[in-house]
């Protein structure tokens, strides 16, 4: 039934119906599709979307108080206050200090009821660097992630992982073997154009050429390849993992046949794991990197980290360093912009707290 003498909050002029929400009943403009909450109702409701949330106090955890709101309260006809709705998240929501009321506009509602996983993100996204990280950085220059944690066991980024392991291990056993593995599972430049190269487009990702090599790829697909698994989903992941690897490889055999054409020998998973630089850059903005500059460790947005990353191998193109594979560094990293781009708006419907995060109500520290 209608509540023929309250008038939203928003639009003074319409008035609220009492609809189902969750497990009880909340008020609604049927103009702006603004909720009202009252007293201990929004509560429940967060913890009715959170099985795992047995009682929630959105007070308790509420952000700056930004002061006196434009907005009424239709109970005690008061001008309701306005606060952001964590403190690193701000999302600004009216609440009324006598009823405890509270008022949401439409676009507001998804985000309130994700609060409890969006306080937990953000602490872990605006984590500080420490003694810790800065070792290991300094000791490895490997960066370290700051990002949230996956919903699911990454098994496929764990799969490829063992099974490049495994198949450098297989070639450690003797240096003939590690022949062997070289020239039937990498790509050979001569080989272009004959049905083995079919072949190894795929299996030239599972090689590697020495431990700094295999180490190396291994860390960044262990800390990119999981988030990117856990949002895109296990197959389609492999899919695009392996795809990049073949463009990567491409990519290389192009630009060496531009340059001369000298004999190639590719190996390594680097290509591959390019790709899924591009992805994350698109998909995962608020995550940050750690890049030590000598001595001094400091947390970049990926953009940044990415930019110096490609940077780099632009340079490396240029100076003409031929043991390292840049020009599928690049391709692989393109191709993942592309299908980053081109996936966005999919990912970022089924995983509602990456598309929350990646707004500008999320501060992130750096």
């Amino acid at each position: 039934m209608p509540l023929r003498k309250a008038h939203c909050p928003c639009c003074l002029t319409r008035t609220l119906y009492e609809v189902p929400f969750q497990s009880g009943r909340v008020f609604q403009c049927r103009s702006c599709e603004g909720m009202w909450f009252e007293d201990r109702q929004l509560n429940q409701a967060i913890s009715d979307t959170h099985p795992d949330i047995d009682q929630h106090c959105h007070v308790s955890h509420l952000g700056e108080h930004l002061g006196a709101s434009q907005r009424v309260c239709w109970h005690c006809q008061a001008p309701m206050e306005h606060y952001h709705l964590l403190p690193d998240y701000q999302v600004e929501i009216d609440r009324c200090a006598s009823c405890d009321g509270v008022w949401l506009d439409h676009d507001e509602v998804d985000q309130v009821m994700h609060s409890p996983k969006l306080k937990d993100a953000m602490q872990m996204l605006n984590a500080t660097l420490n003694w810790r990280s800065w070792l290991f950085e300094f000791m490895t220059r490997m960066p370290v992630e700051f990002n949230i944690k996956t919903r699911r066991t990454p098994w496929v980024t764990y799969s490829l992982i063992g099974l490049c392991a495994l198949v450098f291990l297989l070639g450690q056993s003797s240096a003939q073997m590690e022949v062997v593995l070289m020239l039937l599972l990498g790509v050979q430049s001569d080989l272009v154009g004959q049905p083995p190269m079919l072949w190894q487009l795929l299996s030239y990702q599972f090689v590697h050429g020495g431990w700094m090599h295999l180490l190396g790829n291994m860390y960044f697909l262990w800390i990119i390849g999981d988030n990117i698994e856990d949002v895109l989903g296990p197959w389609r992941y492999l899919g695009l993992y392996l795809l990049g690897g073949v463009i990567a490889a491409l990519a290389e055999l192009l630009v060496t046949s531009w340059l001369g054409g000298r004999d190639l020998l590719l190996v390594g998973a680097s290509g591959s794991i390019a790709t899924l630089f591009g992805l994350y850059l698109i998909w995962f903005r608020y995550s940050s990197l750690s890049f030590m500059f000598v001595v001094w460790q400091k947390k970049l947005a990926p953009h940044w980290f990415f930019l110096i990353w490609s940077g780099m191998n632009i340079f490396g193109m240029m100076v003409g360093e031929t043991n390292v594979a840049y020009a599928a560094h690049l391709g692989g990293f393109a191709f993942g912009l592309l299908a980053g781009l081109a996936l966005q708006d999919r990912v970022e419907a089924a995983n509602p707290l990456v598309r929350m995060l990646n707004a500008p109500e999320a501060r992130l520290r750096r």
